[in-house]
């Protein structure tokens, strides 16, 4: 089913809008000016199919309320919140920052000496010791929501937005946080606090240093043993990080290091280490980077077809083809007249069959199909296709409550709080234990972390 596509976006209240900057799991963020001042902005607006979603009332209602919350955080180390509201639309007006994700340099062969990690660190734990002050929790503390300035200073982005994070979301599919970071308790889908995203930091130091992020099959004796292979490190290093990162790695929130402010003292105090040599403002652009590109409303398509939804399936199929996502998904949006062909012509540029299916899951899961009034299934089996319905399903056997929660368990600690409704919704379409792990096992995009979860969930079967 085609979307009506109205008249590109110009102007959001106040705001001329210039272009589109991106487009991530909760919204579309475009540039834009503010011409009372002259001043570049940035706008998150929340999908359309979130607000058009059985829970997009009270989504937009949350999204102005934690908008409102999060502009109290003034502070250096925060992407600050300008202006909220509703123009037909909820929005989110945030000071517009260039610079470079931490992302990037992770993946790029960017050096990051003890100094340079501790300090960009620091520079977090800054910006939540006053986000905490004023009951803001973040809870999606990821090396993608940390922007470092050429003057090395470091900013957190998405106050305001990831603490839309909850079981009203998850519940039907939907899931802001990003489980590789996510504390324990949060995985579980339990109540959170500040300590949360302290354990986050915990995370991020542990994989700015050792360039890979805990192992989840590993204890925390074990996963601290890394540290004694990185070569930059002396003894005296690796005694004093082993122990800020089991203070701040406790899978127990009681046990956990219990401030911000505690936190910093931890990472101040590391043996061996000159704070003043950190080179944060030094860091090389990365070879492949890519600066984000302002992309003209209305670019995307031809008429037929909401460029809200297009940003969200180019956002999906970036993460198996890179930048070739745009011009793919402009390019068969024009010729496809529903989202079965669309997502088929697109899974056709993804060479790997395991990653076709993640990523048809990915979009499901976004609530994309449900917001098309439409819906295709992932390439599962080999009798299952997109437009295939000639052939039923057998009749499932009931797999048993116990197992379900045991595979919950498992898969949680991969995916977050959605691993319980995805193993209930799986459950009743495989008629056996090792049919539905391997279901599960698709949804896990990591290879390895995939493999983990098969070789413990083959245990049960």
């Amino acid at each position: 089913m085609m979307q009506d596509n109205p008249s590109p976006l110009r102007q959001i209240a106040k705001y001329a809008v210039e272009g589109i900057l991106g487009s991530g799991a909760m919204g579309v963020v475009y540039k834009a000016m503010d011409r009372q001042i002259e001043r570049p902005v940035a706008i998150k607006v929340l999908h359309q199919h979130l607000r058009n979603g059985e829970h997009g009332a009270d989504l937009e209602l949350r999204f102005l309320q934690e908008a409102r919350a999060a502009a109290r955080c003034l502070h250096p180390n925060i992407v600050t919140i300008f202006d909220f509201g509703s123009d037909q639309q909820p929005y989110i007006v945030m000071e517009f920052v260039e610079g470079i994700e931490l992302k990037a340099h992770l993946r790029s062969d960017t050096f990051i000496s003890l100094p340079s990690a501790t300090d960009i660190c620091i520079q977090v734990l800054e910006a939540l010791n006053h986000a905490h002050d004023k009951g803001i929790v973040h809870r999606d503390i990821k090396p993608a929501n940390i922007i470092l300035l050429e003057n090395g200073n470091v900013k957190v982005s998405d106050f305001g937005v990831a603490r839309l994070d909850t079981s009203d979301l998850t519940s039907t599919g939907f899931m802001v946080g990003t489980p590789n970071y996510m504390s324990p308790e949060g995985l579980q889908g339990r109540p959170v606090d500040a300590r949360s995203d302290l354990y986050s930091v915990g995370v991020l130091f542990y994989e700015l240093l050792t360039r890979e992020r805990p192992a989840r099959e590993r204890d925390l004796e074990g996963n601290m043993e890394r540290l004694s292979q990185v070569s930059h490190l002396s003894g005296q290093n690796v005694r004093s990080i082993k122990h800020v990162l089991g203070r701040a790695l406790q899978p127990d929130p009681a046990q956990r290091v219990g401030s911000a402010a505690e936190f910093i003292s931890l990472l101040k105090a590391i043996d061996d280490m000159d704070l003043t040599q950190a080179t944060t403002a030094h860091f090389p652009r990365p070879a492949d980077y890519q600066a984000p590109t302002v992309v003209e409303p209305g670019a995307y398509s031809s008429s037929q077809w909401n460029d809200d939804l297009l940003l969200s399936l180019e956002h999906s199929l970036a993460r198996y083809v890179g930048p070739m996502a745009r011009l793919l998904v402009r390019k068969s949006s024009r010729s496809a007249t529903s989202l079965e062909q669309l997502m088929a012509s697109l899974t056709r540029h993804i060479p790997n069959a395991d990653e076709r299916s993640q990523f048809m899951q990915a979009v499901e899961q976004s609530g994309v199909s449900q917001a098309t009034g439409t819906g295709f299934s992932p390439p599962s089996a080999p009798n299952s296709a997109i437009g295939n319905g000639s052939q039923s399903p057998p009749a499932p056997v009931v797999i048993s409550e116990q197992t379900q929660q045991q595979l919950s368990e498992l898969l949680a600690f991969h995916i977050g709080p959605l691993a319980s409704r995805l193993v209930k919704k799986l459950a009743r379409q495989h008629g056996d234990v090792p049919a539905l792990v391997e279901a599960l096992a698709r949804q896990i995009p990591d290879p390895k972390e995939r493999n983990q979860f098969l070789l413990r969930a083959g245990k049960l079967s």
